[in-house]
């Protein structure tokens, strides 16, 4: 064991080495701090103090001192202790209270330098030490060693050392293991602070991670209920129009009133799938015809698709076997894929083109949407689908998380190419209805979208 540094002791006894003796007793102590070590690398944070206060008991006995307490520096500046160990009958010091600058000057000035005070004899204190004395007699104290408490360079507490039934001379030795027990205590202290900041910014993060998330949610329902609300009042206008017609048109309004009420339900479906998101149970896996929900996302997106000259097709397999699903969560799946592909040709100065496909395939559907865009780069290909990963300028990368997790829970898979000559395709399956029994693959192609839209923008 190396020698102690006495440069940074202050030994407060009429003789400024008198104080200090070696120690020619057995190393058992030596054994003991391995011991301690080893249990500070063992235990859990959650254990630390708990395991502090067993090992002030060890420590005390082992050296045949009364007393140790352990102070820690709060964010006020001022000393409180924090643990503490007393032989039977021995008293202690208010645990709770707190000491200032004021309280103890000399004491606490020499922490804050750095500095290791052994005391063997309280009446060898210099006169500035006067309140310190005071401090250590209140509790019966004879002598003492103080030693500063370091995390990351910085003191942070102490740990004393004390003798009350009788004067004590401590020895080099005897200080300098002290200090290796103050060494370990603070490593263990960083250990704490580590991790207290690590929680916090977790906690920060999950809390940014919320903000992020609901705002990506705003923005696609605010995207989403546009679609039907516009396609509200749009119909809304063409009725009143067709009501002050001179000759009216009862099949045309009555289809008006139709589309109005059908895009009322889609808007009452968009809330109700955000109120899934949030409240469990919510999600009806029921046997549903694929077909019968991409005609409504057809239906959606024609008038999207108009706006933005974008030639957009479907082609679907004439018999399609059922699939048990939540109609408003794989609607939307299948509505952030060709918005997605939308927003990836409109960016691109090529032709616009998008399709989506269906077709079976045994007892799957496949679903594909395909673009005509920039495409995908290779690089990040294996992040497509990472929360909060996007290569949109003011995209939060939640569209195709949430996606692959709707595929998912409906006990599908989902992946991305890159398309042969350009752009991308986007292809889910999605395992059929098992007791539905569907009749051939038919190969018949039908065609909806582009230069097939409703009659009224919807």
């Amino acid at each position: 064991m190396s020698q102690l540094d006495l440069e940074h002791v202050d030994v407060a006894t009429t003789a400024p080495l008198s104080g200090l003796s070696l120690d020619h007793r057995p190393k058992e102590f030596e054994s003991l701090l391995s011991e301690l070590s080893a249990a500070f690398v063992r235990v859990s944070v959650d254990e630390i103090d708990r395991e502090i206060e067993r090992w002030l008991e060890r420590i005390v006995l082992a050296m045949g001192v009364d007393r140790s307490t352990v102070y820690r520096v709060g964010p006020d500046g001022r000393f409180w202790g924090t643990h503490q160990w007393a032989r039977s009958g021995i008293g202690t010091p208010d645990i709770g209270r707190r000491y200032s600058a004021e309280d103890a000057p000399w004491l606490i000035s020499k922490i804050r330098s750095g500095e290791i005070v052994v005391i063997s004899r309280m009446d060898d204190l210099p006169p500035e030490a006067w309140t310190a004395r005071e401090g250590f007699l209140s509790v019966g104290t004879r002598s003492n060693v103080t030693i500063p408490l370091r995390v990351g360079g910085v003191v942070v507490g102490a740990l004393l050392f004390g003798a009350v039934l009788s004067e004590k001379h401590w020895s080099v030795q005897e200080v300098q293991r002290l200090k290796l027990v103050a060494e370990m205590f603070g490593n263990a202290f960083e250990r704490m602070r580590t991790e207290a900041a690590i929680r916090s910014l977790s906690d920060e993060l999950r809390q940014a991670t919320q903000v992020m998330t609901m705002g990506e949610l705003t923005a696609s329902l605010a995207h989403e209920l546009n679609q039907p609300l516009g396609a509200i009042l749009n119909n809304a206008k063409a009725a009143r129009r067709l009501l002050t017609a001179k000759k009216r048109d009862w099949a045309e309004i009555d289809s008006a009133l139709d589309d109005i009420i059908r895009d009322d339900a889609r808007a009452v479906d968009i809330i109700r799938n955000v109120r899934a998101l949030f409240k469990r149970g919510e999600a009806k896996m029921l046997p549903l015809k694929l077909g019968d929900i991409l005609q409504d996302v057809a239906r959606i997106v024609n008038a999207d698709a108009r706006m933005k000259r974008i030639s957009w097709s479907m082609e679907i397999a004439d018999s399609l076997p059922k699939i048990r699903a939540d109609k408003t969560h794989v609607t939307q799946a299948i509505l952030n894929l060709v918005l997605n592909a939308f927003d990836s040709v409109t960016a691109s100065a090529g032709t616009r083109k998008v399709t989506l496909r269906a077709f079976r395939e045994n007892d799957e559907i496949h679903l594909s949407v395909s673009d005509s865009g920039k495409g995908i780069d290779p690089a990040v290909m294996p992040r497509l689908f990472d929360p909060f990963y996007t290569t949109k300028p003011t995209g939060m990368g939640m569209g195709l998380t949430v996606v692959r997790s709707i595929v998912e829970n409906h006990g599908g898979r989902i992946w991305a190419t890159p398309s042969s000559d350009h752009g991308a395709t986007f292809e889910f399956v999605l395992p059929g209805e098992t007791n539905v029994s569907p009749s051939h693959n038919g190969s018949r192609k039908k065609r909806a979208g582009g230069n097939h839209a409703s009659r009224r923008h919807r």
